[in-house]
């Protein structure tokens, strides 16, 4: 036989939960959040160290830009040989040791007085200038002698003077023209001049003298030479 259940009671005090059912389920969600957390920060260094690795694998990276092969249009030459061998220079002339060769010696052939003016050469001269002309001997004797040496001498047989000078290779046209420089010694004369004496046929040679005087004026001496000795 069933009891009947009495009625509640209106003035009884309602049930508190235990406080200590509430702090062991705090508990337990912390622990299951810190557990996920942990999990979080290690499959994180996972993925980092797996990259680290993968990056070290492929090579270095200049300043984080992309590789030469990446890059439309611009030629990979990261892999292009590099030889060790600096480049060659052209050997310097001299010796097997590279020492400069040695200039070879030229010998200066000496410029002379050529054959074809040897001896004694005579003539009658005509000499102009602003004021007259006049008619005289010229005799010219020519010895050997190097260039810008003493070759010979020159003589003016003159009314009213007598002339008497040296003469001095200063250059050589070929074998058929000569230039002297003259420098009158006795006479009154002008001291000094130029002659040029070119090669005729027959022994014969053209006097032409040229010369400044005293006052200014030009000189002007020419006379065909023939050779007497």
């Amino acid at each position: 036989m069933t009891r009947p259940q009495s009625p509640p009671d209106p003035y009884a005090r309602p049930q508190r939960p235990v406080p200590g059912d509430s702090h062991r389920s705090a508990l337990v969600v912390a622990l299951i959040g810190a557990a996920a957390t942990i999990v979080a920060a290690l499959i994180g260094l996972f993925v980092q160290l797996s990259g680290d690795v993968e990056q070290r694998a492929s090579g270095p990276s200049l300043g984080g830009a992309a590789s030469a092969s990446e890059t439309a249009g611009v030629p990979d030459t990261s892999a292009a040989p590099r030889s060790s061998l600096p480049p060659s220079t052209p050997a310097a002339p001299g010796g097997a040791d590279g020492t400069p060769a040695a200039p070879t010696p030229t010998t200066a052939t000496p410029v002379g007085l050529p054959e074809e003016f040897l001896g004694r050469w005579q003539g009658y001269a005509e000499e102009t200038d602003a004021a007259s002309t006049d008619h005289y001997r010229v005799t010219v004797e020519l010895d050997q002698g190097t260039l810008r040496g003493r070759v010979g001498s020159v003589r003016y047989a003159m009314e009213s003077s007598d002339c008497y000078g040296t003469v001095t290779l200063t250059a050589v046209g070929g074998t058929d023209q000569v230039t002297l420089g003259e420098s009158i010694q006795s006479g009154n004369c002008v001291t000094n001049g130029r002659i040029t004496l070119t090669l005729r046929p027959g022994d014969t040679v053209d006097f032409a003298y040229e010369s400044t005087k005293r006052d200014g004026t030009r000189q002007s001496v020419r006379a065909g030479l023939e050779r007497v000795a």
